[in-house]
């Protein structure tokens, strides 16, 4: 798995800074103490594994809460592996209770379970990265501190989760147990109860006279003890037995009572559910009866009425229809009447002329219109004279006039004008004399026919003037033609009258009662009738239905009575009554035995050893023997309870006048004190080999395997100086002419490069299950520049598999890598 990406949004004296890692084997962070190359560092671990986890013995979990007091602290990493590529953020802000921060996968951009990421690398925790990824000086500075023997344990245990912490507990249960015992010690609390407990031994067997007179005593006493509760327990069967002849006692009397009542006890047969049917079927019966008597009463109320045969009223009713069709025509002609004599009225109204018309015979109207056609026309020539006429005269006289009054003044014109003025009064004469010759014949003719005219008026009271006969003669056509038709309407009008007064006289007979010759009436009477003859059905129907119900209540009644004498004769009785006493005889012989179960259930196991008894005599001379035996027991109870005393009184004295009892309360102290300091004891010392065993277990088997690796990687940094190593008691490495050299007495700068061989050949043996970024801070210091060279060669070997993050103040590191770094400068939060 290889970092990609560092993103710090706020942690220690970085805010917002971002470092895109250029190479997927060796990434190179340069710059001066103090620039934030650690800072960095405990930034990886601490988004990896929370913040703020400062119980952890490793410096490297120092609080590196934001210098400039922001929120929230923490950033992004990101990673790729084979499967795709992990983006964890963890942000811290105030209020989390964890201290750790909020951690964020993503995978590809999306959010995942925190698991995804954490399967990757075996779910290891902080701990374990740290003792095994990260190189610092503080890691080297604790391996210069170990002892031989630490050194050697540390690095046999190498990579073991948790090894440090296991150890120092191992070292703890072991120094523990050695405060508890030691072989030859006096002072360990193990060693000091051991002795006290001999010493008390001896001090109780200087009073062994002493205590065997108590033991002696106290024998005596648990035996008369046991004595004395066995008697007890005797007397309390005694007493119990006692006490159950007194309850039998007062049972006998519910005994003797139990054996009266069973031999009233009969054997009845009697079937409850054949005795509820005859209870039923009496009841049925007393129910049919009442029912039977009822429609007899009914039928008597009824009384005699026999189907009719109502087919002159039916056909009566069926003529309903045709009544009421007869009603509406009716209605119609009557209507027809009113409008036809309106109509004649109006013709008469708008035609005066007509009245004198209908007062002539067809043979009179014909003559009327030969005479009429025979009349002259009327004069209407003019029989005066007219204006054009009189103007003659008007003009003639004004020129004349004017002729006289100009003949004087213009002599000619005058004269001129009077002639013409004579002209005209002479034209005027003329005309005249010939229009009156005229109008006297015009008047003698007016005169003749006007009276030829008077004559035809006279003979028919007709105006010729004003006559329009063809109009005259239209009009009295449609009279006659409506006089006609009302004439044939009042003869259907009679029919119907007739009709329906013979209807009524039918109904009448019918109804018996007087009907008028009146449609309302006639059909109220149908209507009557049909009431009547329903009501009658009706009556004859419930008689006819009563009738039936009365035959087959009457059967079933018989029925109910054949049945019942079928129980009758199941039971052995005779009737209902001996039914019933059957019933009571049974509820008594019930009652028995529900007395007698009560008293044998009150009786309980009573009962079988009153069975047992004869008599009452028997059982008061039981109890007699039984008193008498209860007070022997009595009496030997007290005196054991005497002796019991006694012996109770002489150890307590002893007791009181020797100290056996507090030096065996003081031994037995002891003995409580050494069990419990030695289980203690026994508890660390196996807690310890616990550890150490487990420990063991965690190495055997990948110990050989890494300190094969060591080998190279310690040849590697040591130019070949240094070719083998050898763990067996003490640790010690191999030169290479072939001498050994103990782990004390190499310097500090090759102590370092051991202990740096022997966590990367660890870390080559868990690559295939966890290969995280190696972080290496500073751990080069104490390098000169041979074995600074020598460490190019092996970070280019261990970047095969695992990327490196190299954090360094070292200018010639940098150079002999030949790497181009990201900087940091101090004072800054650039890079």
């Amino acid at each position: 798995m290889r970092l990609k990406q560092i993103k710090i949004i706020n942690f220690g004296q970085f805010s917002n800074k971002t470092f895109d890692l250029p190479s997927d084997q060796i990434n190179v962070f340069f710059g001066a103490n103090e620039a934030g190359k650690s800072t960095t560092v405990a930034f990886i671990k601490q988004i990896l594994f929370g913040f703020h986890l400062r119980s952890n013995s490793s410096p490297f979990f120092e609080d590196y809460t934001p210098l400039a007091h922001v929120s929230p602290m923490g950033g992004n990493l990101v990673f790729t592996a084979a499967d795709g590529e992990y983006e964890l953020e963890r942000l811290y802000a105030k209020g989390d209770k964890t201290k750790k921060g909020i951690l964020t996968v993503k995978k590809d951009g999306q959010v995942v379970p925190e698991s995804v990421f954490f399967d990757q690398i075996q779910n290891i925790d902080g701990s374990f990265y740290a003792d095994s990824f990260i190189f610092n000086q503080e890691m080297l500075g604790q391996v210069n501190s170990l002892s031989q023997e630490d050194l050697l344990e540390r690095i046999y245990y190498l990579g073991a989760a948790d090894s440090s912490k296991l150890l120092e507990m191992r070292d703890d249960f072991a120094k523990e147990a050695g405060k508890l015992f030691k072989k030859t010690g006096k002072k360990p609390e193990v060693n000091r109860l051991l002795k006290e407990m001999t010493d008390q031994r001896d001090k109780l067997a200087q009073t062994k006279n002493e205590f065997n007179d108590y033991e002696q005593l106290h024998q005596d006493f648990v035996q008369k003890r046991a004595a004395l509760n066995r008697q007890k327990k005797d007397l309390a069967v005694l007493q119990k037995q006692e006490q159950d002849l007194h309850d039998l006692q007062k049972e006998m009397g519910n005994y003797q009572t139990l054996l009266d009542l069973q031999k009233q006890v009969k054997d009845i047969d009697f079937n409850g559910q054949n005795y509820q049917k005859a209870q039923d079927i009496m009841a049925q019966g007393r129910n049919l009866q009442k029912t039977i008597q009822s429609v007899e009463a009914q039928l008597q109320d009824l009384g005699e009425n026999d189907q009719s045969d109502f087919t002159l009223e039916k056909k009566l009713i069926q003529q309903k229809p045709q009544l009421l069709q007869w009603q509406a025509e009716y209605r119609n002609c009557l209507q027809k009447a009113d409008q036809l004599k309106q109509e004649k009225e109006q013709l008469l109204a708008l035609t005066p002329e007509l009245k004198n018309l209908l007062k002539l015979t067809p043979e009179q109207i014909e003559q009327m219109q030969a005479d009429y056609q025979a009349l002259p026309g009327a004069v209407n020539e003019p029989a005066y004279v007219t204006t054009n006429d009189k103007l003659w005269y008007v003009i003639g006289a004004v020129l004349a006039a004017l002729g006289v009054v100009l003949l004087v003044a213009l002599g000619t014109v005058g004269v001129i004008a009077l002639i013409t003025g004579l002209i005209f009064l002479a034209a005027g004469y003329l005309k005249n004399s010939n229009q009156n010759k005229q109008n006297a014949a015009v008047l003698e003719k007016q005169k003749l026919v006007a009276q030829k005219r008077q004559a035809f008026q006279t003979k028919y009271g007709l105006n010729p003037d004003t006559l329009n006969l063809n109009s005259l003669l239209t009009n009295l056509n449609q009279y006659q033609i409506k006089k006609n038709t009302a004439q044939t309407n009042n003869k259907q009008v009679t029919v119907l009258n007739q009709n329906v007064a013979q209807l009524a006289s039918s109904v009448q007979n019918a109804l018996k009662q007087p009907i008028d010759n009146d449609f309302s009436q006639v059909l109220n009477g149908l209507d009557e009738l049909e009431t009547q003859i329903s009501e009658k059905q009706e009556l004859f129907q419930r008689k006819s239905s009563l009738t039936a119900s009365l035959k087959q209540d009457k059967q079933d009644l018989k029925e109910l009575g054949l049945k019942l004498q079928a129980l009758f004769a199941q039971a052995n009785v005779e009737n209902m009554a001996g039914y019933d006493q059957l019933y009571q005889d049974s509820l008594n012989q019930a009652k028995l035995k529900t007395q007698i179960a009560a008293l044998k259930e009150s009786l309980g196991d009573d009962l079988q050893q009153l069975q047992m008894q004869t008599n009452s005599t028997e059982l008061a001379d039981k109890l007699t023997a039984l008193t008498e035996q209860i007070s022997t027991k009595n009496a030997e109870i007290n005196e054991l309870q005497s002796q019991v005393a006694q012996l109770q009184v002489q150890l307590d004295n002893l007791a009181d006048s020797t100290a056996v009892f507090k030096a065996k309360q003081d031994l037995a102290n002891t003995e409580t004190n050494f069990v419990q300091s030695s289980k203690e004891y026994l508890a660390n010392l196996f807690a310890a080999r616990w550890i150490s065993r487990s420990l063991d277990l965690a190495s055997n088997e990948r110990f050989p395997k890494m300190l094969k690796a060591a080998q190279e990687y310690l040849a590697l940094l040591t130019g070949g100086r240094y070719v083998g190593i050898n763990l067996d008691k003490k640790l010690t490495v191999v030169r290479s002419d072939g001498k050994k050299r103990e782990v004390k007495y190499l310097s500090r700068g090759t102590a370092e490069q051991l202990y740096f061989a022997l966590k990367l050949a660890f870390i080559e043996q868990i690559k295939d299950e966890i290969n995280l970024p190696i972080l290496i801070d500073d751990s080069f210091v104490n390098f000169d520049d041979q074995r600074v060279s020598y460490i190019d060669q092996l970070l280019q070997k261990i970047s095969e598999n695992n990327q490196i993050l190299i954090f360094t103040a070292q200018k010639n590191l940098v150079d002999q890598l030949g790497i181009e770094p990201l900087t940091f400068t101090k004072g800054t939060q650039d890079a």
